[in-house]
């Protein structure tokens, strides 16, 4: 590492599938506020992906290569590219999936965004869920290289105990804030795909049977790649950040069917932005509303129930709203930035040719 004052802290390299400038998914909007907000704290990082740069990202992007068609080297091509790239000139290298065919070291550090054993488990279809066993073995590969360990949260790390550090998901609080007015009529916003673990169907079999003979004029608001159909339903298909936020501060009630989350970062983003969660209870989204008060759980089959409950009374949304508030504080990206550069430090502890500023401003060996 070079000499520390006006040059950046920690040369760092991501390794990432996907970025969000073509595949704004939850993986990818992590690794870009996680490469901003360190940035921002003095490091030079450089990501390497299959997507191209974000506009105004102040981090560099190697893009490696035009992405393949779905098939087996489809599926394989994040590794073997990543296996290419020479990373002599960093000083950590960071891997945010699709390390498996890549050498183990001191420098290295791998963070699972949850488990391919519960994606297996919560799978639609049996191909999905043979593909993502068959990747849970490639998890456990990576385990088993040297170098440091994140998960993202202890739903994670019980499917990968060889993972010592959890390291939460982060937003930015900066941008995810109160704004605005609520809707004049009662709103309830959804986000994710109508199939699948994120059980979009369930939310409007919900809306459909509970909530609409109850609130003739409430709004079902789904963003997601598929147009759902009903009353009082409104489709937006994908959206940028900016008019995300706008939806989640208008929305009154944020819906969420999912039988399973990684994390659940939607529900500290709409906390953030000061609307109320109803959730169906995972362990992703129970990790994070764990006091009872910030949230509303409940069960697939009460979903309808609970949502109405919620829009009903204007004294709950109120206790939700103020708790929310309080608990997605805990979530800072910065916070997570933090957590990322004493695991990096970890990393090189006894190692004479690194150092680090200590907290007083000198500098640590």
């Amino acid at each position: 590492m070079g000499p520390i004052g006006k040059e950046p802290r920690i040369r760092i390299a991501f390794f990432s599938r996907d970025l969000p400038s073509d595949r704004p998914n939850g993986v990818s909007v992590q690794v870009h506020r996680l490469a901003v907000a360190l940035c921002g704290r003095g490091h030079d990082v450089t990501c390497f992906s299959l997507s191209p740069a974000p506009e105004g990202a102040p981090y560099r992007t190697v893009t490696l290569a035009p992405r393949s068609p779905n098939g087996v080297y489809g599926k394989l091509q994040p590794a073997l590219l990543f296996r290419s790239v020479n990373t002599k000139d960093f000083d950590v290298v960071h891997y945010h999936g699709d390390d498996y065919l890549c050498a183990g070291s001191r420098r290295r550090v791998r963070t699972f965004y949850g488990s391919a054993l519960s994606e297996a488990l919560h799978a639609g279809m049996a191909s999905r869920a043979a593909y993502q066993g068959a990747f849970y073995l490639f998890e456990w590969t990576s385990c088993l290289r040297r170098g440091a360990t994140a998960g993202i949260s202890r739903a994670t790390l019980s499917c990968l105990p060889l993972v010592k550090h959890r390291i939460a998901c982060g937003v930015a609080l900066d941008r995810y804030a109160p704004g605005g007015e609520k809707t004049a009529y009662p709103s309830i916003l959804f986000l994710g795909s109508l199939c699948g673990r994120k059980r979009g169907a369930l939310a409007v079999a919900a809306f459909n049977a509970a909530v609409r003979p109850r609130f003739p004029s409430a709004v079902l608001t789904v963003v997601g790649p598929e147009r759902p159909v009903g009353d009082g339903i409104e489709w937006l298909g994908r959206i940028g950040e900016e008019r995300l936020i706008e939806e989640y501060r208008k929305a009154w009630v944020l819906c969420i069917a999912s039988s399973y989350e990684g994390f659940g970062v939607p529900a500290v983003e709409a906390m953030a932005c000061g609307t109320p969660v109803v959730s169906v209870r995972n362990a992703g989204i129970a990790e994070i509303a764990g006091n009872g008060g910030d949230a509303i759980l409940c069960g697939a089959g009460e979903l309808g129930e609970a949502l109405a409950a919620c829009i009903g009374d204007d004294a709950m949304r109120q206790r939700l709203r103020t708790a929310g508030l309080e608990t997605a504080r805990a979530y800072d990206i910065q916070a997570t930035a933090a957590a990322y550069e004493e695991l990096y430090r970890s990393a090189f502890d006894g190692a004479a040719d690194v150092c680090f500023p200590d907290d007083k401003g000198g500098i640590r060996q």
